[in-house]
């Protein structure tokens, strides 16, 4: 199984504005800089949860059907299905319909789970699924110690660029930011239920 970004968030968890009143930034020069570090913290945060934060696109690749059709979703949180497909052995996508699938998002992960699927024509990665991950849209929407985690990831990076400014809390700050992490990671075998998987 594979996983592939299909169309990323369009907003951040954390707005421009709200960081640089965190970082305690009044003017504009850094403007680009912190965003970048916002988004950066964000794609951290995700990797080490593996959690989508805010709204975003997926495909989740197959070469077979799992026993009973059930495909455990290695993202989390889902919050809809937007299609499966079955290519056949000339590359041509049937998309199911979807009644004949259902979302099971009663558990992390979620599983989907498909009524009488058709085997895919080609021997591998004959299956997509695209989902919609994320806590929703708004920046609000994603959990509070998950934004606060990235609050101190983004002051770690933003405070410690070139080694004369380097200090001694930046490993506090990356300590603060695992515990605010620590409740919302997925393990699966000792491992984050994403991690490998790209």
């Amino acid at each position: 199984m594979q996983r592939y970004s299909v169309n990323g968030p369009l907003v951040e968890p954390l707005g421009l504005a709200e960081t640089k009143l965190w970082l305690r930034v009044d003017h504009g020069d850094d403007d680009a800089l912190i965003q970048a570090l916002i988004k950066a913290a964000r794609e951290r945060v995700e990797a080490r949860t593996g959690r989508a934060l805010m709204a975003q696109t997926w495909r989740i690749v197959l070469s077979a059907w799992p026993k009973e059709a059930r495909v455990a979703l290695p993202i989390i949180p889902v919050q809809s299905v937007v299609a499966v497909r079955v290519f056949d052995g000339a590359n041509a996508a049937a998309v199911l319909a979807s009644t004949t699938y259902a979302l099971e998002r009663g558990s992390e992960p979620a599983v989907i789970a498909i009524v009488n699927p058709p085997n895919p024509g080609r021997s591998r990665n004959g299956i997509e699924i695209d989902v919609v991950a994320g806590y929703g849209v708004l920046p609000g929407d994603c959990p509070e110690p998950l934004r606060q985690a990235m609050r101190y990831l983004v002051l770690k990076a933003y405070g410690s660029r070139g080694p004369e400014r380097a200090s001694d809390t930046s490993d506090d700050l990356v300590e603060q930011a695992e515990a605010m992490l620590a409740p919302y990671r997925q393990l699966k075998f000792g491992r984050s239920l994403l991690e490998g998987i790209a």
